[in-house]
């Protein structure tokens, strides 16, 4: 067997001899290049510049389509953006009951030359407790504001505005919310005060945008009917009417 004529590196004091000079020159520019990479790359990511940024992982930044009002050589008209084809409706938007969705219905009148709108009476959705529950917390959160909670028309938006108003505060002009018991509106159809909610009336915005599922619509037509029936003790007699409209 081969003795190993190698001797072991003689310690100093306890500790091996110091590298040589130029190995560590050779680190530390190693260091400081790495460095300036890494500096380099943090100050690009903040500096302006015209030129697009390098992206490393391209993800869905830079993909082959076709960009808004662009032309487009694949379409004989060169729109790239193509028109909707007639008769078709998006999936979920059918809505054929205009009860249900509308509240009413609308018929055209030929000699007139005008839509005749009839606003629907009746809720076109089951009443329950979970229901009323319902109607109450999206009325308490939308409708309160102004109308209050027991639909007088005394919400803390509504005294707030009155009592500045009266204060004689400049430019100050204000409308009181209806009172939600009163005859007038107690005999409103259903499908008139759902329309209420959706689109609004006079000074009142609509909220179909903020109350968008239909049931939650109709609930705070349920809750507001048990609003009135909680006031005067009978049932809301309401009958269908009618609204011409251009």
């Amino acid at each position: 067997m081969a003795e190993n004529n190698k001797k072991p590196r003689a310690m100093i004091n306890g500790r091996f001899p110091k590298p040589p000079f130029w190995l560590t020159s050779v680190i530390l520019i190693g260091l400081c290049l790495s460095l300036l990479v890494f500096m380099s790359i943090l100050r690009s990511r903040g500096a302006f510049s015209h030129l697009p940024r390098v992206h490393l992982i391209q993800d869905m930044d830079n993909q082959v389509k076709v960009k808004t009002q662009h032309a487009s050589e694949v379409f004989a008209d060169g729109l790239s953006i193509r028109p909707k084809i007639p008769g078709t409706v998006a999936w979920g938007q059918l809505k054929t009951d205009d009860h249900l969705y509308r509240g009413y219905s609308s018929t055209w009148n030929n000699s007139e030359n005008k839509f005749q709108v009839r606003f629907l009476n009746g809720i076109p959705v089951e009443i329950t407790p979970n229901l009323l529950a319902r109607g109450q917390t999206k009325f308490n959160t939308y409708c309160m504001p102004c109308h209050g909670y027991d639909g007088l028309g005394n919400g803390p938006v509504s005294v707030r505005a009155t009592q500045l108003q009266q204060n004689g505060v400049a430019g100050m002009s204000w409308v009181a919310p209806s009172n939600l018991t009163d005859a007038t509106i107690m005999a409103r159809p259903d499908g008139h005060i759902y329309n209420t909610i959706v689109n609004g009336i006079r000074n009142m915005p609509g909220y179909g945008t903020q109350v968008t599922d239909v049931n939650d619509r109709w609930a705070i037509v349920a809750y507001v009917r048990a609003l009135q029936l909680s006031h005067t003790g009978s049932k809301p007699k309401a009958e269908k009417t009618v609204l011409a409209t251009e």
